[in-house]
């Protein structure tokens, strides 16, 4: 019986990393093939819509312009818990992300696949896990808001979560289970940071629908 144990545990270890290996093998034929069949329908139009997206997303005049149209917002309206909510689920998923990308140490799709060049390890997405947990902290921290214009807000911002990771897909800046990781990531991030914000946490009454609809 002394050696019967370690001996057991052992054949779970290997039969786990079968499993382990199964499961990558499926994700990367599932990735490939998808990746191969979104170059074989890319079209002109389409290349400049992406990198137009991409472009926006990572200029320094857009993000400026964004960041201070929120400031004022937050300062006028005085929404400085959903601030922090949406701030703290934004760098949540972003450190969270960086090391399950050291973690996982995944390759981003070869240039023959890509339109773009994008530096760094690829699963999950940075930028789908960003905007996805940006999304999901603003739209659970608006519970002032009427439930059908929160659930305006909310089709709003899902509809850009998804068109960044088709973007990301499109131009093969990521594998597509790179964005899928990411959203969940940023989901559960903005989930957490809505939670832990929330004024009913901190004792204090939410407001009637009516009161306030900024």
């Amino acid at each position: 019986m002394a050696g019967w144990w370690p001996e057991h545990k052992l054949h779970g270890l290997v039969d786990r990393g079968g499993e382990a290996e199964q499961y990558a093998r499926l994700v990367t034929w599932l990735d490939t093939t998808l990746m191969h069949w979104v170059v074989t329908h890319r079209f002109p139009l389409g290349d400049q819509v992406a990198r137009g997206v991409m472009a926006a997303g990572s200029s320094l005049v857009v993000l400026a312009a964004v960041a201070f149209c929120c400031l004022v917002y937050v300062v006028v309206r005085r929404r400085y818990r959903l601030a922090a909510g949406v701030l703290l689920a934004v760098v949540v998923s972003v450190l969270v992300a960086e090391l399950l990308k050291q973690l996982v140490g995944r390759v981003r799709p070869p240039a023959s696949l890509a339109l773009v060049h994008a530096y760094g390890l690829s699963m999950p997405s940075t930028d789908a896990a960003l905007t996805s947990a940006a999304a999901a902290a603003l739209v659970l921290g608006l519970t002032w808001l009427q439930p059908r214009r929160r659930r305006l807000v909310g089709a709003v911002l899902a509809a850009g979560v998804i068109a960044i990771g088709l973007c990301l897909v499109y131009l093969g800046a990521h594998w597509p289970t790179d964005v899928l990781a990411g959203w969940a990531l940023g989901i559960a991030a903005g989930a957490g940071a809505a939670a832990v914000t929330s004024p009913l946490r901190w004792g204090r009454r939410r407001e009637p629908p009516g009161c306030a609809l900024g």
